[in-house]
């Protein structure tokens, strides 16, 4: 038995999806943020806000907002237990691990940002792709905002 691709579309949401994305369902404000940015996809609407405390040139505190599909908010589930100590240099740097994943070339997601590896099955819907990158999109542009 095949599924066709809107069965396998929906098998991507599985528990472990689900529970993931589950984690950000309510926004986590931080207090004076020092970097600020909103991203939003074309595609599908997908929003999210993030909000950056440094402390040198590392990320000390991580604060969002996410209006998004379970994609989305799986991976910002991620990124606030990966982010924190992380220069921007390195978030720029899973994030685009994980743009490589997507596009099908050999390289995982690694270190604290392994769990990711959740959406390898998600390559094949490159229209799902954007609403996956988001959260790393809004933080890059929370850093560009600063200059």
């Amino acid at each position: 038995m095949t599924l066709d691709d809107d069965d396998k579309l929906i098998s991507f949401y599985n528990e472990e999806l689900i529970a993931l994305s589950g984690q950000v369902a309510l926004p986590q404000h931080i207090d004076k943020p020092q970097l600020t940015a909103r991203a939003v996809s074309p595609i599908c609407g997908s929003e999210i806000e993030v909000e950056l405390k440094l402390t040198g040139d590392k990320i000390s505190a991580f604060g969002f907002e996410v209006e998004a599909c379970a994609l989305t908010k799986s991976v910002v589930a991620v990124m606030k237990k990966a982010i924190i100590g992380k220069t921007r240099a390195d978030v720029a740097r899973a994030g685009q691990e994980l743009e490589d994943m997507l596009n099908g070339k050999p390289v995982v997601p690694s270190g604290d940002w392994a769990k990711l590896i959740i959406l390898e099955p998600v390559k094949d819907y490159k229209a799902r792709h954007n609403s996956i990158l988001l959260p790393f999109e809004a933080v890059e542009k929370a850093f560009r905002n600063k200059a």
